[in-house]
């Protein structure tokens, strides 16, 4: 007459049990096949590759920074105005300007005593219109590629130089190796079949790997700071490099 009811079990029943007992589809409690978890991670370790090779910085170009901007070309030397001189070969000093420049007419005029004959301001300025010539015999814009060169090395050791006189610290090697490189990249673009001066540039960017290294050893500070001015970045020194 009356339905038996269950007999109480003494178990308290809660909501989240029984969504756990009565939810029991095949998806909620299916699990990835190994070989799918081997899929998925291969494909996160090749993105991972990906975007760290396309991040990659370069090994011979660098970011531009102050430095480079004391630095020549062979054709921005060359445009530079009468007005802007780029510069003076044989590695002229302030010093052995003012010398050559003002000095040495000065002398001249009295040596000569061409002030008694043509007055001092006539025999001064026939000095100076020789001076005009030597400038132009002697400038930058008159130079070859390796006149260029050999400025902007000299330019890098008046950059980098720790004390007077120094051209063998770490950061003046580094900064004369990154001017040479510099120049023979710009060579093998207009020239990409000369494999010696190839050969010559993964040998320097090896080279001045290994000093930096060194420097990093001795002076992490003064490393990082060689770096920062020479726009270069730790991944294209510390790592593997291939070019």
């Amino acid at each position: 007459m009356f339905a038996r009811l269950p007999q109480p079990t003494g178990r308290l029943v809660t909501p989240s049990l029984l969504k756990h007992e009565f939810h029991g589809s095949a998806i909620a409690f299916a699990k990835k096949h190994p070989k799918q978890i081997k899929k998925e991670n291969l494909a996160k370790r090749a993105a991972k590759n990906a975007e760290f090779e396309r991040t990659q910085p370069s090994f011979i170009v660098s970011k531009a920074t102050p430095f480079f901007n004391t630095l020549h070309t062979p054709a921005s030397a060359y445009q530079q105005g009468a007005e802007q001189q780029a510069g003076f070969q044989h590695f002229l000093t302030k010093e052995d300007q003012q010398f050559l420049f003002e000095d040495v007419p000065k002398k001249a005029v009295e040596a000569n005593h061409l002030a008694a004959v043509e007055g001092m301001d006539e025999a001064l300025k026939s000095e100076m219109e020789k001076v005009e010539a030597f400038k132009k015999i002697i400038s930058l814009q008159n130079g070859n590629a390796k006149a260029v060169q050999l400025w902007n090395m000299h330019q890098a050791i008046d950059w980098f130089k720790r004390k007077e006189g120094d051209t063998g610290s770490p950061e003046v090697q580094a900064a004369i190796l990154t001017v040479r490189i510099h120049n023979i990249n710009s060579h093998l673009n207009q020239h990409r079949k000369d494999k010696h001066n190839y050969k010559q540039l993964r040998n320097m960017v090896h080279q001045r790997a290994k000093i930096l290294k060194y420097l990093k050893s001795k002076d992490s500070t003064r490393y990082y700071t060689c770096l920062n001015e020479l726009g270069l970045e730790p991944r294209a020194v510390e790592g593997e490099i291939t070019l």
